[in-house]
């Protein structure tokens, strides 16, 4: 009928197609009406009965079962690449750069279609496999069903099945599954999406170590203004003490010398000019010893705003550790293993802990 035509593929003379539908017979004159209900060229259909028998295969083995999925490294640092030079590859590699330089990318290229193109596949996968890295990415940019037929086929299935890291899929074929889509633990549409979500997690914690170098940075210009300002605080009381006892004394030789000038006798004369030298002394004595306790005083104060400042600790060679954004002060706040971040006077360090030694 016109409403099956409607949703087969496109047919043209001469092509070769797998036909299934039903036979009727026209008994008036003898003929025979073939009417078809679905069409698929006979070697795409070749190759679709031979995925669909080995896919049903494999699952009998529990080969694509959920509980054989594991899952990803938060913080990947080397990445393993499986794939042809072309798009799908410079798209995988373009986009880690981008959003997480700090991850290692380690090519091992392979022919991803053609004959024998899956045999390529796995050895690359294997190869991989035996490296040191957090998962292994399988991609390539898209194609056609038969370009992609590497992907649906045992070799490649089985690799990944024994792959002793995490493997990522990213054929670049929106809405086919393939079976290494199947038994890979994590499966992307694009190999651009695969590389997103491998960085995702190192854009988090940039984020966030960005935001307290923030809020360090406006913590220590805060200590250094308060300190300033105590500074300049004790500086004006020292001042106003020292203008304060030299008034005072002051004033007292202004009274000594009126005294004089009412007093002729020369003896009585000269035993005030002895008190007013005495005086005099005195006061210059007095005055050095208050200008010595008030620098003594403006020293101390001034070394003690100085060291209770964060900035001069790490100028000095001390370092800030946190861990999970919180400051670290007792070794039992870690555990081997765990990430730990070093603030330096100049610059930071991110750490691993390899052993924890605490205090009796």
């Amino acid at each position: 009928g016109s409403k099956e035509a409607r949703g087969l593929p496109a047919v043209s003379n001469g092509m070769q197609v797998v036909a299934t539908g039903a036979i009727g017979i026209w008994e008036r004159s003898s003929e025979y009406q073939l009417r078809v209900l679905q069409v698929a060229p006979i070697g795409v259909g070749t190759i679709a009965a031979k995925v669909e028998a080995l896919r049903k295969r494999l699952q009998a083995e529990g080969l694509f079962e959920a509980k054989r999925k594991r899952p990803l490294s938060r913080f990947p640092r080397r990445v393993a690449l499986v794939s042809a030079h072309g798009k799908g590859a410079e798209d995988f590699e373009t986009t880690l750069r981008e959003k997480s330089p700090n991850v290692t990318v380690i090519f091992f290229p392979s022919r991803v279609q053609g004959d024998g193109a899956e045999i390529d596949l796995a050895e690359a996968i294997d190869r991989a496999s035996r490296n040191d890295v957090d998962a292994i990415a399988v991609v390539r940019g898209g194609g056609s069903f038969e370009d992609r037929y590497p992907f649906n086929t045992e070799p490649v299935v089985r690799a990944i099945a024994r792959s002793r890291h995490p493997v990522v899929t990213a054929i670049g074929h929106t809405g086919d599954r393939h079976l290494a889509d199947e038994v890979a633990d994590a499966v992307f549409k694009t190999p651009t999406a695969a590389a997103e979500h491998i960085a995702a997690s190192w854009i988090e914690v940039i984020a966030r170590i960005s935001s307290q170098q923030q809020h360090l940075t406006r913590a220590v210009d805060d200590a250094r203004a308060r300190c300033e300002h105590r500074q300049a605080e004790a500086d004006d009381r020292l001042l106003a003490a020292m203008e304060g006892a030299l008034s005072r004394w002051g004033q007292r030789v202004l009274v000594l010398s009126r005294d004089i000038e009412r007093q002729n006798p020369r003896v009585l004369l000269a035993r005030r000019e002895m008190r007013l030298n005495g005086s005099e002394l005195q006061l210059n004595r007095a005055g050095e010893r208050v200008m010595l306790k008030r620098t003594n005083e403006l020293a101390v104060r001034k070394s003690g705003l100085f060291a209770r400042n964060p900035q001069a600790l790490l100028e000095r060679g001390y370092a800030i550790v946190t861990h999970k954004g919180r400051a670290l002060r007792d070794s039992r706040e870690t555990a081997p293993g765990e990430r730990i971040e070093v603030q330096l006077h100049r610059g930071k360090l991110e750490a691993g802990v390899e052993r924890v030694v605490h205090d009796e």
